[in-house]
């Protein structure tokens, strides 16, 4: 007879023991889409029996499958005009017609012109495309364009503007100052606007580094005009080219985008929800592997050492793409659950749309573990209908979300009349986000904007 507390032991034991494909599930899903790679190439090196099935060069069309089927079904008919048309000519096909090629630096500022210049100014447009030199700057007066091109000059004004809204930014430019100000174009932060106002009026102070000058001038610290020296100097001032700035230490670029985990767009049908990263059909488990597993089994006992050996390569094969199958669901699951719970920050970007959550109350809404979520969301990003890729964590911080809509809020103001923190309480209130006015100055300057006065002076 067993005593009691050897009873409670064994009990115990079978409690705590967790199945080995819910642990490996769980690690697969924390992952994001960058890791989850690196994870299988490990898998791949270590376990012979996974295999990776190699993508087909030639994805199956109904044109393919008709050809296979009926083959006479598939040929052009004689009627058709496209057929025809496509057919050799006596003088022979010059192939090179068919190669792929760049847009041109004037061809992609055409484009882009062409939706937003009357048809009638499109000749200015184009003229004033051919006057950027290989800089991208503007390398005659804009009364030149005027005359050669018999239009007004406001005319021309109007049309040089809407050239330098353009892409990149910076094209249109007359010179390097104006250039790097075209750059600084909508940067609400604080070292954004001292930036300019530095570039506008203190361009010899700033070649000359006088950091306690500037910061008596525009009475803030020196280690807020020290950043506005390091954004500068972070522009681009060859905007066609990208030719660094070589004056003082230059910060780095920026780092390329986040790679998306999951994307959710907005097509004509209705939202669309797609997971990144490799589904469980791109695996197989080795054909070698399973018959010899299968063949060790119908012999004899002798072998039970490799039977154990191959058996476990293909168990934990087979776990591992089953693994990667239940990573898919609850991202597709959380995917879905933002479509109904924030489709206007999804649509637009917008952060007054974003509505309060949890992670407690989105799993509690999907019927899944905390935990579970935490693991699906944790680290990773989403890529929303503008195009933005963002963290998850923007769904369940409301503090991020005030904070952007403050943002919002000042990227809109009039810079002759800047908005006071109480003033841009009211309007938060309005949108329904209702905090004191000392709150809004706690973020204005965790986020470094400058006042309301140093903005006017800005």
């Amino acid at each position: 007879m067993r005593h009691p507390w050897h009873q409670a032991s064994l009990r115990t034991g079978t409690e705590l023991r967790v199945d080995p494909r819910v642990i490996l599930s769980s690690q697969i899903l924390q992952l994001s889409s960058v890791e989850l790679e690196s994870a299988i190439q490990n898998e791949l090196e270590e376990n012979p029996a996974l295999e990776r099935l190699e993508e087909s060069e030639s994805p199956l069309s109904e044109q393919s499958v008709l050809e296979s089927l009926l083959p006479e079904a598939a040929l052009p008919c004689s009627q058709d005009w496209e057929f025809r048309r496509s057919l050799p000519t006596e003088e022979g096909v010059d192939w090179l017609d068919y190669v792929c090629t760049e847009d041109s630096l004037g061809d992609h500022l055409r484009a882009q012109l062409a939706q937003l210049v009357p048809e009638a100014l499109w000749p200015v447009a184009d003229y004033m495309v051919d006057c950027l030199d290989e800089r991208g700057y503007l390398d005659v007066p804009v009364e030149e364009v005027a005359l050669a091109t018999g239009c007004t000059l406001e005319q021309a004004e109007e049309v040089h503007r809407l050239l330098r809204s353009c892409d990149p930014p910076g094209v249109g430019a007359t010179d390097l100052v104006d250039c790097l100000l075209l750059q600084l174009r909508g940067d609400t932060t604080e070292e954004g606007r001292l930036a300019r106002a530095i570039l506008k009026n203190h361009v010899e102070e700033l070649a000359s580094r006088e950091v306690g000058k500037l910061a008596r001038r525009y009475r803030v610290s020196p280690e807020a005009v020290e950043a506005a020296f390091a954004r500068i100097l972070s522009l681009d001032p060859f905007p066609v080219d990208g030719t660094p700035l070589t004056v003082g230490a230059k910060r780095p670029k920026a780092s390329p985008a986040a790679r998306p985990d999951l994307t959710i767009r907005l097509r004509d049908h209705g939202w669309e929800v797609l997971v990144h990263g490799p589904e469980p059909s791109m695996f197989t488990i080795s054909r070698s592997y399973s018959n010899r597993l299968q063949q060790l089994r119908e012999g004899s006992r002798g072998q039970r050492e490799e039977v154990r050996h191959v058996g476990e390569f293909v168990k934990r094969a087979r776990n591992f793409i089953e693994s990667l199958g239940q990573r898919c669901k609850p991202l597709n699951r959380i995917g879905r659950y933002l479509v109904e719970r924030q489709p206007g920050f999804l649509a637009t970007g917008r952060y007054q749309y974003l509505q309060p959550l949890t992670r407690t109350r989105m799993a509690h809404d999907l019927g899944l573990h905390e935990s579970t979520v935490s693991r699906a969301t944790m680290g990773k990003f989403v890529e929303i209908a503008t195009g933005e890729v963002l963290p998850f964590d923007v769904f369940f911080k409301p503090a991020l979300r005030v904070r952007k809509m403050i943002e919002e809020i000042l990227a809109t103001e009039n810079p002759r009349r800047p908005l006071s923190d109480e003033r841009i309480a009211e309007l938060l209130a309005q949108k329904g986000v209702k905090i004191a006015r000392r709150t809004v100055s706690k973020y204005r300057q965790g986020e470094r904007m400058l006042s309301s006065h140093h903005r006017r002076s800005a």
